[in-house]
């Protein structure tokens, strides 16, 4: 069940699915610039850029994050469901690559939306969409726990709430993975307790529900591969991701617990399929998930300056209909996602993982 999909642990096509799921946010959050405070004014859904081609984005792209949960669920189940289970991972080298991985962005971006919203707030007497913007939540961002139910409401750099639920995620799959064989038992139990708690709960409960539905697809996956072989199990996800969709068009409504809890998952399910058949296909579009957190987390911090830019230049907010100024803004944040992720988030995390190592082994020879 821990066979590689091929000689890397990467597995690209989910990578270029997790790049794409990113920047669907991105859209998703483009009425922000039609916003006074955190509600809409005057908004058009239908006036926004390319909106005929991008009508999806524009509707649904909230729900990329519980692909992108989803998609972390699979991948994580892939790479440390049995190494940790095995003890073969250890909890202080996995949480310091998360962390290593995740806060050095995390609190540039928090500071440059603190800096951000302060001049905002001066020049409007409102901040821009997040509201609670106060020292009590600026402890909860600088904790990595905004959205762990201690919340007030919205606050900062709004997007990361995602990433808080990961924290929160990884704690409780690292847990899962240390209860021996009870392990398969728990969880189906956690995708139906984030059910009943869902959406009251909303935060904890989709990333819960998201997450280890794609880890339970991975499970599943990885069991008909065994048994069936790469080709075989390929059309297989093949076939539940095709039938999953269908279940979801035909439905009267969106369904949705058919969407995140099937859907997403047989379509991570099979999109990985092809890797393991192919492992090097997409390799050379992987650079597209290195800057997925870049791009989801520099993407509301620019929203702000540019709402300042255009304010200071004396547009009103209808300049943003423009196709022209969608295109300007992805022309700014994609080569500031490369940059940021290339000159600032990778050396970070090699330094940190560095120190960790030398703590490491000066604490075993101390021992």
């Amino acid at each position: 069940m821990s066979e590689q999909i091929g000689q890397s642990e990467r597995i690209y096509t989910l990578d270029v699915l997790r790049g794409i799921a990113a920047l669907s946010v991105v859209f998703w959050h483009w009425q922000h610039f039609f916003y006074v405070g955190d509600q809409p004014a005057l908004f058009d859904v239908a006036r926004q850029p390319f909106f005929a081609y991008l009508t999806i984005l524009y509707k649904y792209g909230a729900l990329a994050v519980e692909l992108f949960f989803c998609i972390s669920g699979f991948v994580f189940f892939y790479l440390f469901f049995n190494d940790i289970s095995s003890r073969r991972v250890s909890a202080s080298r996995f949480f310091m690559n998360r962390f290593s991985r995740l806060y050095p962005l995390h609190i540039f971006s928090f500071a440059a939306v603190a800096l951000f919203q302060f001049i905002y707030f001066q020049q409007n007497a409102v901040y821009f969409i997040y509201q609670f913007n106060d020292v009590y939540h600026a402890i909860l961002n600088i904790l990595m726990i905004p959205a762990w139910g201690l919340e007030k409401g919205w606050s900062f750099n709004g997007p990361v709430w995602s990433v808080s639920v990961e924290i929160f995620l990884y704690g409780l799959f690292f847990t899962v993975c240390l209860m021996g064989r009870c392990r398969y038992l728990l969880v189906p139990l956690l995708i139906f307790i984030s059910w009943l708690a869902y959406p009251e709960y909303h935060k904890l409960s989709a990333g819960v529900f998201s997450f280890f539905s794609g880890g339970l697809a991975y499970l599943i996956f990885a069991r008909v591969r065994s048994l069936t072989g790469r080709n075989t199990s390929c059309i297989a996800a093949l076939i539940a991701m095709l039938a999953a969709w269908s279940a979801v068009w035909l439905s009267p409504t969106l369904n949705i617990y058919l969407l995140m809890g099937v859907a997403f998952p047989a379509s991570v399910m099979f999109i990985a399929s092809v890797s393991y058949v192919q492992p090097t296909l997409m390799k050379r579009f992987g650079v597209i998930g290195d800057v997925s957190y870049s791009s989801y987390l520099l993407h509301f911090p620019l929203q702000i300056l540019f709402a300042m830019a255009f304010d200071a230049l004396g547009y009103n907010r209808e300049i943003f209909y423009n196709t022209w100024m969608l295109l300007l803004f992805m022309a700014v944040l994609i080569p500031l996602s490369f940059a940021s992720h290339r000159l600032y988030e990778v050396p970070l995390q090699h330094w940190l993982r560095r120190r960790f190592n030398v703590w490491s082994t000066n604490r075993r020879e101390i021992t």
